[in-house]
């Protein structure tokens, strides 16, 4: 029975788990499908078994475990696709999207903390907030600034990002809650989790920019089931309900302090993870120690562990001094109820975190098994938590920390299964054990986080024991300190500070080994591979686990092949144009082999460039393309030019010396540039120009012989009619010349007509640009639209779209295609996008902008185009 259980469980999660990869949800007539072909399969299953019995025959039992294995794929696969109907089921309605609408609702998380004065966001939340902002393209986005979470007395202005849950927008009472995150510049009060409040807001559907490195803003969202974002314009203060919980009076209980340490004691016992620096997390990223400092399932086991051993301890104690023997008294009973408690109180002050939550679920339903004698092997006991898992948490299968926990799981059993530790002295198991799940989970770390700590086995060796030693009595310090100052018992008080200081100091002492040692370089290494490829290298360390069995190596060699070829550049013949979705900005790179050329940087916003600092150098290394060879800006706006100094940064830790061109410097019409059998070909402006200005940026024109790409960066129409001009007056010239030679004539054609098989469209799509001559002398196949979703300037203009599709070009715009990639041969080219190619998932739903809808332009299933002949 067990065995039936578990394959049907198991197939279950297999099949619910690939709903992650699925590029649309099945139809509604595919899952009432699935659902009663489920059924009806395990009720023929349960028929075979029992035919086969009472008629004596030999049982055939693989026919009622494949019956029972589908059933449960039907199953799982019908159920992650309902989820995924419910979450897509409620959206923003339209009249709602960018308009000022009355919200009811409830902070859930990212509310302020009182008495936090010197701290920055975290990175996730700054990345998160940078991103929205990204999105957004408010108005005032270049005055906002990231700033601590301070408490109601903060009279400086601030900038929050609160998680919430709406009950009502304006007069519409929503039937369920539904989760939003919204934005907040304040310089008073703020909110605080669990705070009831009404506001008037600005409203988007959930979205996010998508390139194929970086952090998937939109699938975080999903994963947290939160279907629009915002900011707020107008808190309410009169309909502030505050209702603190004990879990923030013990943060400012514990802010008070005088800790030296004071943010990694809030990450540690609350979760509180928003005063933890950039630096902060640089260090526990190269260390390989993020999960010791992150609240997890680890740390409630740590508790549950101590809560075990504790509760034993003292009744073994009573029952000695009392005389009575332990036989007496139900020990199990006594020592489970505390274990639960404990761990139940531990996941109310982690504030509901997921992680813990699931490991809490996990914790109980052991329990439950241990309190009814139900004795399961490691697997199915494995197997029936997964189940329950994405039962109960469906959506986690999106997030990081769903596969890391499994994972870990999951290489602790394979490994002690494979090497028997019970065997060895427990400090050679102890590195064994730490080794062999360093190196399995390296794959997943890799995947989500494109780092892998080198020294990060080392480090948690160390790490993790003392963490464990000092969690539990730092938290009972805490609370006994806190419970204790409410009854006003100052000496109880005084010891748990003096408990407290102390294991500040054993934190400091830590904290700066791990500081020192994540400044080696050889601490980390950074690897952006493709999903395909470590899923081959996670089979391949699965089976090199396994016994030895014939052609086990020779399997081994062939799955890590994508990871090999992953290294080896892409072919010098062919020649990329890549458009990364840099939001409400322009960022391209053009590469061919191991060498690029980066035109823009995109956008700048709070004083950070993530697109510069994180996304282009990171793809860099992934197409094996680091070797820069010209960085150009068309002009210095922030939403071209904003990341500069931190792409520069980049190069220099690289000790990579690019050539700098702008309209300024080296930028200037008639000068011709080859580079790697490329023609580079600089349109615009006039030589000596000294203005960098939208007018002024640099016109580039990309040319193969065969096909070319213009990047005419945010010129307006006035220098379109120039360049138009000046390109009539060259050939003019030319042709009174009396040029007799056709080589030369065509070579001196080729300076400067304007004609391009791709556009990327001048200035972002203005009206101002683009005019109707400017269009038919490009003549392109293709334009792109760099710009946000929703932006605030509607671009690309609508009668501007109307004017490229009057003209049959094929649009694509980088708010509904994301990441676009332009791969150019001598046969032809291949547009290709990130959300309708590489990364088409159906929780990264593209959306037209809405302005456009009217004059939608279908772009057709096929992006492959032949090169043509054109005679202008």
């Amino acid at each position: 029975m067990v065995n039936r259980i578990t394959i049907w469980c198991g197939s279950f999660c297999v099949s619910a788990t690939t709903a992650a990869l699925w590029p649309e949800l099945p139809s509604l007539n595919l899952v009432m499908t699935l659902a009663i072909g489920g059924g009806v399969l395990l009720f023929l299953s349960k028929c075979n078994f029992h035919f086969q019995t009472i008629s004596g025959e030999k049982q055939t039992s693989w026919i009622k475990f494949v019956l029972i294995a589908v059933s449960g794929a039907f199953i799982g696969a019908t159920w992650l696709a309902s989820l995924g109907y419910w979450h897509l089921s409620w959206q923003l309605p339209q009249s709602k999207i960018q308009q000022d609408v009355t919200i009811n609702a409830v902070v859930d998380q990212g509310g302020c903390l009182s008495g936090q004065k010197n701290a920055e966001l975290s990175l996730q939340n700054s990345v998160n907030a940078l991103n929205a902002e990204n999105i957004e393209s408010t108005a005032n986005s270049s005055k906002l600034k990231p700033t601590q979470r301070a408490g109601h007395d903060a009279g400086e202005q601030r900038f929050m990002a609160y998680t919430v849950k709406v009950n009502a927008l304006d007069d519409l009472a929503l039937r369920f809650t539904r989760k939003m995150t919204l934005s907040h510049r304040v310089t008073g009060a703020c909110l605080h989790n669990g705070d009831k409040f009404t506001a008037t807001v600005k409203l988007k559907p959930a979205y996010g920019t998508l390139n194929p490195v970086g952090f998937n803003r939109q699938q975080y969202l999903a994963s947290q089931r939160i279907v629009a974002t915002g900011y707020i314009k107008q808190l309410h203060n009169d309909s502030v309900v505050h209702n603190h919980s004990t879990r923030h009076n013990m943060s400012v209980f514990l802010s008070t302090l005088p800790l030296n340490q004071m943010r990694w004691f809030q990450a540690l016992l609350i979760g509180e993870r928003s005063l933890l620096t950039k630096d902060d997390w640089y260090t526990i990223g190269q260390t390989g120690t993020a999960h010791i400092f992150s609240i997890s399932g680890m740390h409630l086991s740590i508790i549950a562990m101590t809560a075990f051993y504790g509760c034993s301890a003292f009744i073994f104690v009573v029952s000695s001094i009392m005389k009575r023997k332990s036989a007496f008294i139900n020990l199990r009973s006594y020592v489970l109820v505390t274990l639960v408690s404990s761990a139940a109180l531990y996941v109310m002050l982690s504030g509901m975190a997921l992680p813990v939550v699931r490991a809490f679920v996990l914790l109980v339903m052991g329990v439950g098994f241990a309190v009814f004698n139900n004795v399961l092997r490691p697997l199915h006991m494995g197997v029936f938590m997964l189940f329950t898992c994405i039962v109960l948490f469906p959506l986690s299968l999106l997030q990081a920390s769903f596969y890391l926990s499994i994972g870990a799981v999951i290489s602790i059993w394979l490994l002690n299964w494979r090497f028997r530790f019970q065997g060895m002295p427990w400090y050679k198991a102890l590195c064994c054990m730490q080794l062999g799940v360093s190196v399995v989970m390296a794959p997943i770390t890799l995947l989500w986080f494109g780092t892998a700590s080198t020294i990060g086995i080392i480090a948690n060796l160390f790490v993790l024991p003392v963490i464990t030693l000092i969690l539990p009595v730092a938290l009972i310090a805490l609370m006994a300190g806190y419970y204790l100052s409410t009854s006003l018992v100052p000496p109880s008080v005084d010891f748990s500070v003096w408990v407290l200081l102390k294991i500040d100091t054993v934190l400091g002492w830590l904290l700066t080994c791990l500081s020192e040692a994540a400044s080696w370089r050889i601490s980390a290494i950074h690897f952006y591979p493709s999903t395909g490829s470590m899923l081959c290298l996670l089979i391949a360390m699965l089976l090199a686990f396994l016994p030895k069995w014939r052609y086990k190596w020779a399997c081994v060699l062939v799955l890590i092949l994508p990871v090999i070829f992953s290294f080896i550049p892409s072919s010098p013949t062919r020649w990329f144009v890549n458009v990364f979705d840099a939001g409400q900005g322009t960022a391209i790179a053009l590469t061919k082999g191991v060498h690029a050329i980066i035109v823009d940087t995109g956008p700048m916003y709070n004083g950070e460039a993530p697109l510069a600092s994180q996304v282009i150098p990171a793809f860099l290394k992934r197409n094996n393309s680091e070797q820069v060879d010209m960085v150009i800006h068309s002009h210095g706006d922030t939403d071209h030019a904003g990341g500069k100094t931190a792409f520069k940064d980049w190069l220099d830790s690289k000790g990579i010396q690019p050539s700098w061109i702008s309209p300024i410097d080296g930028c200037e019409r008639g000068r011709g540039i080859n580079w790697q059998g490329l023609t580079l070909t600089f349109l615009w402006p006039e030589k000596g120009n000294q203005e960098d200005s939208n007018a002024m940026s640099c016109v580039i024109k990309i040319d193969d012989g065969h096909h070319s790409v213009l990047l005419p960066g945010d010129i307006e129409r006035a220098s379109e009619y120039a360049i138009l001009h000046a390109e009539k007056k060259q050939m003019t010239v030319g042709a009174n010349a009396g040029v007799s030679s056709a080589q030369n004539n065509k070579s001196q054609f080729k300076r400067v007509v304007v004609d391009a098989d791709v556009l990327i469209a001048p200035h972002h799509g203005s009206k101002t640009s683009s005019t109707d001559i400017w269009i038919k002398r490009v003549s392109p196949d293709v334009v792109i639209y760099t710009q946000g979703y929703e932006n605030r300037w509607k671009f690309p203009s609508q009668s501007v779209f109307s004017r490229y599709q009057h003209y049959g070009v094929r649009q694509f715009t980088t708010s509904e295609f994301g990441f676009i990639r332009l791969e150019f041969a001598e046969g032809g080219y291949i547009v290709s996008s990130e959300r309708k190619d590489a990364q088409n998932r159906w929780y990264l739903p593209r959306y037209t902008p809405r302005h456009l809808i009217s004059s939608e332009f279908e772009v057709k299933k096929t992006d492959i185009f032949q090169a043509k002949h054109r005679v202008d």
